[in-house]
């Protein structure tokens, strides 16, 4: 009841409703090295953390995301609304409400650790996430402006297939 207040007062103030709509896709293992020397691409480490909800429909987790030492964290609450659309809210953390949330880590779920390559090219906004328990494949992001919109992949990675349905 609360979301449909939120969004109907946002909705008559003019403010757009904060969606996110992205499809994941399984990739080959990209060449690193190659990313990294682009100019339109950044590298950063991502520590992940879901964490305790009794919403089946709202995820909610902290990141601590950062290079070299200097991080910034996060809270993220994500509310379903289709299979590629979701309500996101987010919010910027003090290191102190980050380590006070990791208290309430859902014990079901494990932390994830993760090297993300933030890719402009052709338009659009690539995430690659590499997993250290993922060899050959990795997982690369694309966010849309809407769920019909047509895009074009990167020449230089390799699609095994959408996984953007998949729930694990």
């Amino acid at each position: 009841k609360m979301v449909r207040l939120v969004s109907e007062i946002s909705a008559f103030l003019g403010e757009p409703e904060p969606f996110e709509i992205e499809r994941k896709y399984l990739i080959d293992f990209p060449d690193t090295k190659y990313l990294e020397s682009l100019d339109n691409c950044d590298k950063v480490e991502i520590i992940q953390t879901y964490l305790l909800s009794e919403d089946k429909n709202k995820e909610i987790r902290i990141r601590q995301r950062g290079k070299d030492g200097s991080y910034i964290y996060t809270q993220t609450i994500k509310e379903k609304v289709n299979d590629v659309k979701r309500i996101e809210r987010e919010k910027r953390l003090t290191k102190e409400e980050y380590l006070e949330l990791l208290m309430s880590a859902d014990p079901d779920l494990r932390q994830i650790r993760k090297t993300r390559y933030c890719l402009s090219e052709n338009g659009y906004y690539y995430e690659i996430d590499i997993f250290p328990f993922m060899k050959e494949t990795a997982i690369m992001e694309i966010e849309l402006k809407d769920e019909g919109e047509k895009f074009t992949f990167p020449k230089f990675i390799k699609v095994i297939r959408e996984v953007t349905d998949d729930v694990n």
